[in-house]
């Protein structure tokens, strides 16, 4: 299944659009800003919340994700390249954050989503191909978790690759 995330500002509010092949939004994501955290409520159609990112940057930069009943931790380190550790899943991740082209693995190293730039007749903003649609919610909570880190690197010079 083929999904389209773009980015979205109305007034001082942030969030995104996920949206589909035939244009149609599938779900919308609000994000919320306060001194120490940011917080992402992704929704679907009916406005039902369906998935919850919590971005720390304390010590250490870090995602708490909660969906589908779980809970999944996802921290951006830097080896070769901008990458996330994920605690709580058997996902592999393999790409570049900063690049914002990456992939996710299964244990049995299936693909389960891909992520790419692009422009589209939405605009500007990442293609998402998810692969197993019972982990559609995790897939896009990476994405959009990926798409707040690279929105908070962009007025950074940390983030160069």
């Amino acid at each position: 299944m083929k999904l389209f995330l773009k980015r979205d500002s109305v007034g001082a509010e942030d969030g995104f659009s996920v949206l589909t092949e035939s244009a149609g939004l599938k779900y919308s994501v609000s994000v919320f800003t306060d001194k120490t955290r940011q917080k992402a409520l992704i929704q679907d159609s009916s406005g039902s919340t369906v998935s919850e990112i919590i971005h720390k940057n304390l010590v250490v930069q870090y995602f708490a994700v909660k969906c589908s009943g779980r809970f999944y931790v996802l921290v951006p380190y830097r080896k070769e390249c901008f990458t996330f550790m994920i605690y709580g899943s058997t996902y592999r991740f393999a790409g570049s954050l900063g690049r914002g082209r990456f992939s996710l693995f299964d244990v049995d190293k299936s693909p389960v989503m891909t992520q790419k730039k692009c422009w589209s007749r939405f605009g500007d903003g990442y293609q998402l191909e998810i692969f197993r649609e019972d982990q559609e919610l995790f897939a896009l909570s990476c994405a959009v978790s990926a798409a707040m880190f690279l929105a908070a690197a962009e007025s950074s010079t940390v983030l160069s690759e």
